[in-house]
């Protein structure tokens, strides 16, 4: 029987993995992927890793973010922003502006990825700690704490720890069965609270170079025309190949109608705004966070016309203290973005701490 189950090995199941063991806890991560990281995934070239989740982080105000990437020895880059910037309006006519929309403070890449991040955080770990494909299906208190019930390949296996940690979106958390029973305002609150980029999907072109910077562009573009509406150079360092990725519009509904043709029609966009080069991209990626059961539930096809106003949550007793809240959608601040993911599993390490101090930050 361990100290602790996390379930979910996202970046903030696996920063409360990190810091508990560290603090003497014997932790056990399930995940019902094949793969770490949640909704942090890259796709990978011979060049490097692009990322198809969050690509970036702003070291000056998310200090958590940044010693995570510095104390794993990470580069950061500037999000590439020279040159032109263009404006494609509804009817598809393209305008081309001097100069974009800089943010201040800039955007930050991680050379190697986010999923970097991710792979340093499960290497503080012991091996052996982290268990993926165990996608969990029902959570009982116990006399001796909790036991956690999963099914990998068909087969049913239980876990059994003194507290558990719930690092996943608050509507798959909502869908667990519990045993006692959740009571229904509980539930309805963990069911309220969108999952954080739950019902997006990005698009990624890779090609043989940036040509566009070529033609004194940037890369980056406006459309109200669709199926894509912010578009970005996301071309590694070193330009051995170039890239374009870009976040859809069309909400996941039209996306689904239209799957079929979305490569297509993601290529024909890019071509009208940067040139007929950008029709032929070498790889062409779509990721849609909408059709993965493990991020996204029905509810989160509907997606929310503003940044959700995210804050902690905590189950009632006799749940409370037994079970603790993590992930992006928990956070005190920051909340959705890869710092909210560190401040959530802060604030259960904090928790955490009243009965066994000692815990390091998750800083």
């Amino acid at each position: 029987m361990d100290d602790l189950i996390v379930i979910g090995a996202g970046l903030s199941g696996l920063a409360v993995a990190r810091g508990a063991a560290a603090g003497g806890f014997s932790v056990r991560v399930l995940e019902a992927r094949g793969r770490i990281g949640g909704r942090v995934l890259s796709h990978r070239t011979p060049a490097g890793a692009y990322d198809l989740g969050p690509a970036w982080i702003w070291p000056t105000m998310q200090p958590r973010v940044a010693a995570l990437a510095w104390s794993a020895g990470l580069a950061l880059r500037e999000q590439a922003e020279q040159g032109g910037f263009l404006f494609q309006d509804a009817a598809g006519r393209t305008r081309r502006l001097a100069h974009g929309f800089p943010q201040e403070p800039p955007s930050m890449r991680v050379v190697g990825g986010i999923a970097a991040m991710v792979e340093a955080a499960a290497a503080a770990v012991p091996e052996g700690t982290v268990l993926t494909g165990h996608a969990a299906t029902r959570i009982a208190l116990t006399d001796a704490g909790v036991a956690v019930t999963t099914q990998k390949a068909g087969s049913e296996t239980t876990f059994e720890a003194g507290r558990a940690v719930l690092a996943l979106p608050p509507r798959l958390a909502a869908g667990l069965g519990f045993a006692p029973a959740l009571p229904p305002p509980a539930r309805a609150a963990l069911t309220a609270v969108p999952g954080w980029m739950a019902g997006q999907a990005k698009a990624l072109a890779v090609y043989e170079r940036p040509f566009w910077r070529e033609a004194g562009l940037s890369g980056s573009a406006f459309s109200d025309a669709g199926p894509l509406g912010e578009m970005h150079d996301a071309t590694l360092p070193g330009e051995a190949e170039g890239a374009l990725f870009g976040f859809f519009t069309w909400p996941p509904a039209l996306r689904e109608a239209r799957r079929e043709a979305l490569p297509g029609l993601v290529a024909r966009q890019l071509a009208a705004l940067f040139g007929p080069e950008a029709a032929n991209p070498r790889e062409l990626v779509i990721h849609d966070w909408s059709r993965e059961a493990f991020t996204a539930t029905e509810a989160d096809q509907d997606i929310p016309e503003a940044h959700p106003q995210y804050r902690p949550l905590a189950l009632p007793p006799p749940w409370h203290g037994r079970v603790l809240l993590a992930g992006a959608e928990m956070a005190p601040e920051f909340g959705g973005y890869l710092e909210g993911a560190l401040a959530a599993a802060e604030a259960v390490l904090a928790a955490l701490a009243v009965t066994r101090p000692g815990l390091p930050s998750a800083r």
